[in-house]
């Protein structure tokens, strides 16, 4: 997947666009392992997949007042697209709005960044 960070768009739940500007993206999917080894089953500790979990931080340009600083509030739910940038292919999911942070210097435009961590899963849109 080539992810670009323009191709990230994040709504609210009545699918506003909410986030332009976006220098940048990172996806984090991870998942828990859970043990399946015990004192008699040798030396060698032996895990399975659990349960999984993502969240996506996004870092962008802000102007005052922008919608991106006005509408997501930390605690918001939102939902989230990602469009591969050579395929077109999508991700979806729904996110709450875990950190906002911003950055501001003499001359600059402010540099923000937003951390949303996944409620459910983030795969391909369903073909309802």
């Amino acid at each position: 997947m080539i992810l670009h960070g323009k191709d990230l768009k994040i709504a609210t739940q009545n699918n506003g666009i909410l986030v332009a500007g976006a220098k940048s993206c990172e996806i984090n999917v991870e998942c828990d392992e859970l043990e399946i080894s015990s004192p008699d089953t040798g030396q060698w500790r032996d895990f399975i997949a659990g349960r999984k979990s993502w969240m996506i931080t996004v870092n962008y340009l802000v102007q005052v007042g922008s919608v991106a600083t006005d509408v997501l509030k930390v605690g918001t739910t939102v939902n989230i697209k990602v469009l591969d940038g050579s395929t077109g292919a999508q991700l979806e999911g729904t996110a709450i709005v875990r950190t906002y942070r911003s950055t501001g210097t003499l001359g600059n435009l402010t540099q923000g960044s937003f951390v949303f961590r996944g409620k459910g899963a983030l795969a391909p849109p369903s073909n309802n």
